[in-house]
């Protein structure tokens, strides 16, 4: 089929300021609380293959790193601020170094014709906010949303995409609760507490809401969305309704609990039916009460999902794709199943589903995995997997632009290379490979490809 997009489309590629940033302590940089469990012991399992205290080095290569953008002709570049770096340890003192750097950064990227895309919060929450409750706590709504505040003061009038959070399930609710229902939480601060990770979860989406609300009161240009892991979920026998069902209530566990409040102002019904008893007191009307609409949403997606039925309360088990194999797709997707039909599927179901204004495909990419032996060096330099798999995928981008579902941008995951949670520096998700030894960028064969593509398609 022939690729369609509109002229002004947002073609991108997206990182993180905790995934390539560094400088971990530079400059009045707070603690974050993966850099805090990073240097307990009892923790070091999570980080048994590398620390993300350098990673490629951002913070102080982010001009070269600018340049290679313009050189590959992206029109976006999605990144988040690290709030640490802000507000290093407490909601009042603000770090003028931190502002300065951000400040810089964005000029450089508009200087250069690169639209910045800023994430609020990328699962890098300050020390001092889990330790005074973390998001389980009311608090956090105030403190966010000052947070967001700031930023807007600050960065708006070079700013003109912001997203408050990046897929909460992982960082949020994944830090009380594991996000697949196994074992404790595999985030910061790895507790087993379902009480809590519904709290999280409540008032997170709180504070996404006041942080929109913000920002319409300040008046600020631009747009404002966020950003959530959003996939299709496939019952494992189409023959079966008891599978079909339990699809449908996957999905609704783990994103429709973000996505309906967000876009419709309720919850799914499995929160009631099922999840209820871990609710905050007066939930459903405390976020009728907070609803503020939102000008798109940014979907991350990779792969799909599956379910079957369960006699258990929630409905569906987990369970693996009927017609795989072997497990995943390889070590080249780390375990993660090659499915761009999905991407089709997901975007068709949001926009039937919710009718937003925008989608953009904020993440998107796929992932090499380095010799565990020599970290530093980064792997498959002429990287054809890579280039098959971002073409497999806007393809189908073209085909929901063709089916009606509004569209305007996609951003390959990643940039360069970057430190990945739980997996440290083992696979390489970088149109720019990274050396971490010497620093060098190395750009990719999708990098040249994908910059080629920009072209022929803007």
């Amino acid at each position: 089929m022939a690729f369609s997009f509109p002229k002004d489309f947002l073609w991108g590629a997206a990182s993180s300021a905790y995934q390539i940033e560094g400088a971990w302590n530079k400059d009045g940089k707070g603690m974050n609380c993966h850099d805090y469990y990073a240097r307990q012991s009892e923790y070091a399992q999570h980080f048994a293959m590398g620390r993300p205290d350098i990673c490629a080095d951002f913070y102080h290569h982010y001009r070269e790193d600018i340049d290679i953008m313009a050189q590959m002709h992206l029109k976006s570049f999605r990144f988040s601020i690290a709030w640490a770096r802000l507000f290093p340890d407490n909601p009042d003192d603000l770090n003028p170094k931190g502002v300065d750097f951000y400040n810089d950064m964005f000029s450089y990227l508009n200087k250069k014709g690169i639209i910045p895309f800023v994430d609020l919060f990328h699962w890098d929450l300050p020390q001092w906010v889990l330790e005074r409750g973390g998001p389980s706590s009311k608090e956090f709504i105030e403190w966010f949303e000052a947070y967001a505040r700031v930023c807007y003061e600050k960065f708006g009038d070079k700013v003109k995409y912001w997203s408050t959070m990046n897929e909460p399930s992982y960082s949020i609710f994944g830090g009380y609760h594991a996000v697949n229902g196994i074992g404790p939480g595999t985030f910061p601060p790895f507790e087993e507490d379902l009480k809590k990770a519904f709290a999280a979860c409540h008032n997170m989406n709180l504070a996404h809401m006041r942080a929109v609300r913000a920002f319409r009161e300040m008046g600020c240009e631009g747009k404002i969305g966020t950003v959530i892991d959003a996939f299709p979920v496939y019952p494992y026998s189409l023959s079966d309704e008891r599978d079909i069902y339990a699809a449908e209530r996957k999905f609704d566990y783990y994103v429709a609990k973000w996505l309906d409040p967000i876009l419709l102002g309720k919850y799914p019904e499995i929160i009631f039916d099922t999840y209820q008893d871990y609710m905050p007191e007066g939930f459903a009307e405390e976020l009728q009460e907070a609803y503020e609409e939102i000008d798109f949403i940014g979907d991350n997606y990779y792969q799909p999902s599956y379910a079957q039925h369960s006699d258990e309360k929630s409905g569906f088990q987990e369970c693996l794709d009927p017609e795989l194999e072997e497990p995943g797709c390889g070590e080249a997707f780390v375990g993660m199943k090659k499915y761009p039909e999905g991407l089709y599927d997901i975007l068709l179901l949001l926009h039937k589903r919710y009718h937003p204004k925008e989608i953009i495909v904020t993440e998107n990419g796929m992932s090499m995995k380095r010799d565990e032996n020599n970290l530093a060096v980064p792997t498959q330099i002429h990287d054809k997997q890579r280039i098959r798999y971002i073409r497999s995928h806007v393809m189908m981008l073209s085909r929901a632009i063709e089916a009606g579902v509004p569209v305007t941008g996609y951003y390959v995951w990643t940039l360069e290379d970057t430190y990945e949670h739980g997996v440290g520096f083992t696979y390489d998700y970088g149109l720019v490979g990274i050396n971490y030894e010497t620093m060098e960028r190395i750009p990719r064969d999708s990098f040249k490809w994908y910059g080629e593509f920009i072209q022929a398609n803007t």
